[in-house]
């Protein structure tokens, strides 16, 4: 690739598939990002790390190891009550957190906790999904941190059909040792050598070295460990494109997500007898069964639920995790500006006779279906500032202004438009 190609263009990503082989080779991409992307980056994990841990428990993927251990639930709270403050550099954060010790954490899901970041990650990726369309499965990010010698996972294979794009952002360097299955298949039941025996395994893996700025790409199914003697950040962006199997499953999980009811904690016994199935009607009085889904079949159910997951995908620019929605409703105003978040898109499906879907960030609305509210949504996606009377004038004329204040603030508060400041004097 000519080192004087913009990282991250139209034309560096096509450079990228060829040298990858359309994503089926290891490669290092050196200098990919400069050294003021690597100083936000690196600042942008440890305000990350703070926000994570104010969370606390939540279940989101949060794993903290400390000289090689896995630490349990009560010493995770000492972790929890240590986030890097305002000021603090990785380096200074992790001598007061693990004195003298060396540590590692891995935080999945890292494209909820900080939106800028993921921001960021969305526009370089954007090029690369325009040619070979989104991840069938979603993209995920997890965050690699620490001074451990070796990845505490030891030699392993991820799920078949991921791949990862690892931004290294220092400030020490890593090595990655890789097999490819069969090699490794090989080797283990073949050869004899002991499966995740590292020292066994190394004298054949090949080997990719990179530091601060550079890029790493990882095709899927590859057996690997990553070494490294100093502390670091890696920033891995995970592309799932997983088997017809294991869509099916996250289907059908998604599909359950959109038939919950409010909690239950009564105990229930069924006396009837057993060709009596009346006491699912309770059940079914429970759940918030979307209209379109109502009276289908099962392959019509997993058809909409497929529609419904590639519009959540398509509104949130790939990524499988909506972020949190703002804390507190805020209000609008006709005299406020407002513009869509970029590189993501308000989508619309419509659903039955009268009815749409309207996707932000990967959430589902459901409302009326009216002209004046899909020009208001084109209007938003074209990514310029508006002001919300100019967007209330879209509308129905006999409308009361609440109905699209509602909206908007129902946008707002997803995260799919912000607030613009008002200019100052």
């Amino acid at each position: 690739m000519d080192k004087h190609t913009p990282s991250f263009s139209d034309a560096w990503w096509e450079g990228f598939l060829q040298e990858s082989r359309q994503l089926n080779n290891p490669v290092v991409f050196k200098g990919a990002l400069g050294d003021a992307q690597v100083a936000a980056f690196r600042q942008a994990v440890l305000e990350l790390l703070a926000t994570r841990a104010s969370l606390r428990e939540r279940p989101y993927g949060f794993r903290v190891y400390a000289d090689g251990r896995l630490l349990n639930r009560d010493e995770l709270e000492r972790v929890y009550d240590c986030p890097p403050q305002p000021g603090e550099n990785l380096e200074t954060w992790g001598e007061r957190v693990f004195p003298g010790t060396p540590y590692g954490i891995i935080l999945n899901a890292g494209e909820k906790f900080h939106h800028q970041l993921s921001r960021e990650i969305a526009l370089m990726l954007g090029p690369l999904f325009q040619k070979i369309g989104l991840p069938r499965d979603g993209v995920q990010f997890s965050i690699f941190i620490g001074n451990y010698d070796k990845t505490p996972l030891g030699v392993h294979q991820d799920l078949r059909g991921e791949n990862v794009i690892h931004f290294h952002v220092g400030p020490g360097a890593k090595t990655m040792y890789l097999w490819d299955p069969e090699q490794y298949r090989r080797l283990t039941e073949e050869e004899g050598v002991t499966k995740r025996d590292f020292a066994a395994l190394k004298p054949y893996a090949r080997i990719f070295h990179f530091e601060a700025g550079d890029l790493f790409f990882m095709p899927e199914g590859t057996f690997h460990i990553g070494e490294q003697d100093e502390l670091s950040i890696g920033i891995t962006v995970w592309q799932y494109t997983h088997t017809n199997q294991a869509m099916a499953r996250n289907l059908h999980a998604f599909l359950l997500k959109q038939l919950d009811g409010q909690p239950d904690e009564a105990i229930v016994h069924d006396p009837s007898p057993p060709d009596d199935a009346s006491a699912l009607d309770a059940i079914f009085a429970n759940r918030r069964l979307p209209e379109e889904y109502r009276g289908r079949d099962y392959h019509q159910l997993m058809r909409l639920a497929y529609l419904d997951w590639r519009h959540c995908l398509a509104s949130n620019a790939g990524y499988r995790s909506p972020p949190f929605p703002q804390e507190a409703r805020e209000s609008l105003t006709p005299a406020d500006r407002v513009r869509a978040e970029t590189p993501y898109r308000i989508l619309t499906r419509e659903t039955t006779p009268g009815r749409m879907a309207v996707y932000v960030r990967g959430n589902k609305l459901e409302m009326n279906r009216h002209p004046g509210l899909i020009s208001m949504l084109h209007r938003l996606n074209q990514g310029q500032d508006c002001g919300v009377a100019e967007l209330l004038e879209l509308l129905d004329p006999r409308w009361p202004a609440k109905i699209g204040l509602h909206l908007l603030t129902e946008l707002l508060h997803w995260r799919g438009i912000s607030r613009l400041d008002p200019p100052s004097d």
